[in-house]
């Protein structure tokens, strides 16, 4: 870790009285969450235009056995604990030193840290929903794990549950919320994403467009690099680690 750009960070977010962290799938794969798009994600091994075309409001409308057949297979992961960055990002926001996080992620790691003030975009995979407008009952993934039918069914009124994520055709979720919380923020910081998914990179761009004050950390480039007040490539610490270092100076 570069004790110069550690020294940087640690004065920007002292000096914020509002500080907003925008996250993607890059501080899950730390905690044991395949990243969809990485190097041996489902994307480049079975093509991006299958997943869409699969995982995809239309294909759970028309055929949504099909549907859960392929998202049970590839979607479905053994339960996880927060990663470092996760817990260290709780600490934060009850020291009162972040105020919100707004995640691309499905995986609910953020609340299981502990962190209160959580704005999931995509929507929550351990949460499923039925899809009966009059009824509109969630459910846990334990109680559907449980149900036995290729396509599970509410047991209140018999309609199709679906799982209460963002599928391709569907607007993102808590997009209101999302884009005030990024605008009225004094420091943004990007963890764990390319920002390569709109339309929450769209609300980053516009962020970095009336202030300076943006932070990425990420293994990797991002396509806001340049737009970046300080950039943090993670390495072989992780992100977890970054995120302590920076919390332990901050005192």
């Amino acid at each position: 870790m570069n004790n110069d750009v550690l020294d940087r960070t640690v004065s920007v977010l002292a000096n914020s009285n509002n500080t907003v962290v925008v996250t993607g799938a890059g501080i899950s794969t730390e905690a044991g969450i395949p990243d969809f798009r990485g190097e041996k994600g489902i994307y480049r091994t079975l093509g991006e235009e299958r997943v869409m075309s699969i995982i995809n409001i239309s294909t759970f409308q028309r055929t949504p056995e099909k549907f859960y057949e392929f998202y049970r297979q590839y979607f479905v992961f053994p339960p996880v604990e927060p990663s470092l960055a996760h817990k260290v990002l709780a600490a934060m926001e009850k020291k009162g030193r972040v105020k919100a996080v707004v995640t691309q992620n499905i995986d609910g790691l953020h609340e299981k840290a502990g962190s209160k003030n959580v704005i999931p975009v995509h929507g929550n995979a351990d949460r499923f929903v039925c899809t009966r407008t009059r009824c509109g009952k969630y459910y846990s993934s334990d109680q559907v794990r449980e149900m036995k039918e290729p396509v599970p069914e509410c047991p209140q009124c018999g309609g199709i549950l679906k799982p209460d994520v963002v599928l391709f055709g569907e607007p993102i979720q808590n997009y209101v919320d999302a884009r005030e919380r990024i605008m009225a923020a004094r420091v943004l910081v990007v963890i764990g994403s390319s920002l390569t998914v709109y339309p929450l990179a769209g609300f980053v761009k516009e962020f970095s467009t009336f202030y300076q004050d943006l932070i990425i950390i990420n293994k990797g480039p991002t396509h806001m690099d340049h737009a970046a007040l300080v950039k943090i490539e993670v390495g072989n610490a992780g992100t977890g680690e970054i995120l302590r270092e920076i919390d332990r100076r901050m005192g």
